[in-house]
This record gives C-alpha cells, structure tokens and sequence, in this order.
C-alpha cells in the first residue's frame, strides 16, 4: 500500500487524534500501539494510512504451531529482524531531512533518553563504546569483495563531506564494511551522529552486496 504525502498524512493524523478523542468522550475504550492512541470505534483505513498496510508482525495460529511450521523454514538461527519505520513517517520526523551543524568545543552529549529515541529512527545502527570508551553507533555490512568494501567507502564518503561530518570506517576480512559513528568534541553521541547514519542507511547498496544463492526444498 502506498503511504500518503507528508501533508496529507499529517491531516490524516490529526484527523485520526479527533477520532480517538471523540471516542474517549463517548466512553469508547481505547489503547495503544507503539507511540500511536488508537481506540476501537475509529476509521481502520485512517490507521493504515498512516502506519502502511503490514507494519508490526502477528503471533503464530495454533494451526501453525501443530504443523511445526518452524521446523521447515529457511534461514538462519542468528538473522538479526529490523522493523523499519514506514517511510513516510520519515518525511515528517525523519533524521535524513536534517542537516548536520557544526560542533564546537563543549558540546554536550546526549542523554540516554535522547540516544535511545533516535536511533530507532536508524535502522540497522547498534549503540556501543568506541576504542575510547565513549558512546558510538556502528553499522556493519557483509559485501561481495574488496574492492565493493572500497566502493561503500566512497559511497559514504561522499555524503560525510556535504555534511561535514565524518564516520570511522573500517575494511577487515576483505569483506566486512563496519561504519562507525560518535561525536569526538562531545566524547559521545550528538545528533549529528543520527543524522549521518539515517543518511547513510539511504546509500544504495544492493548492487555491492553478495549474491545470494537460490535455496531449494529438499
């Protein structure tokens, strides 16, 4: 399902919020979901405009569960699963909108609070320590070669310079891209760390990755 404009999903949230208190108003019970009030007698395609068609994930039936249907299904034990935001949730909040500023000396780093309601705009970014014991967000990917891992250098360095903000790359096992990202002037993360790795995320990257081979039932 294609997501609404960035103006026309703000009205469409409004409008959803005067639903919700309408509802609340007439005693109609209501709960949420994630950040998002949601209450029984509201339009569902108002949700689903907002949100996409299949955001989240359901609870197996018990049908599925007496099939064993984990037994049979392809893949790996430590495949890790992201939920990405819908994308045109991005365009009203999102980090890759913004630009980076430049840091001074002094600048404070954020809070916990702050770090952990920003990096779930990023994807894919796990929040760590650097080599000096300050707060980093890093990115691995697993590419087809070398000379792909020097390619999604570049890649990235291209959007580092037009903001003036730049990640620790490394290249190890010929193979393994790890982008890392913290803030040295503030000894931890600012938000221009976030703003990097959500624009970075935007990095086409498909064409550099390995080929995957075609898995067949037995």
């Amino acid at each position: 399902m294609q997501l609404a404009a960035p103006a026309r999903l703000s009205q469409q949230l409004a409008a959803l919020q005067r639903s919700v208190t309408a509802a609340q108003r007439r005693g109609v019970s209501a709960g949420r979901r994630g950040g998002l009030q949601i209450c029984a007698s509201i339009n569902p395609n108002a949700e689903r405009a907002l949100m996409g068609e299949d955001f989240g994930a359901r609870d197996p039936t018990a049908g599925e569960l007496g099939s064993n249907f984990g037994d049979k299904v392809l893949g790996n034990y430590n495949t890790e699963h992201i939920i990405k935001p819908p994308d045109a949730m991005g365009e009203i909040v999102g980090l890759k909108n913004k630009k980076c500023v430049a840091c001074e000396g002094g600048i404070e780093a954020l809070s916990e609070s702050e770090i952990n309601r920003l990096q779930k705009q990023c994807a894919g970014w796990r929040l760590g320590k650097n080599a000096a014991g300050h707060d980093c967000i890093s990115h691995e990917w697993k590419v087809r070669n070398f000379t792909a891992g020097l390619d999604l250098f570049q890649r990235i360095a291209v959007i580092a310079e037009e903001e003036g903000h730049h990640p620790d790359l490394h290249l190890t096992g010929y193979n393994t891209v790890v982008a890392e990202m913290t803030t040295h002037a503030a000894k931890g993360l600012t938000e221009n760390d976030f703003i990097m790795a959500a624009k970075i995320n935007e990095i086409e990257v498909s064409d550099l990755l390995p080929k995957r081979k075609p898995k067949f039932w037995a």
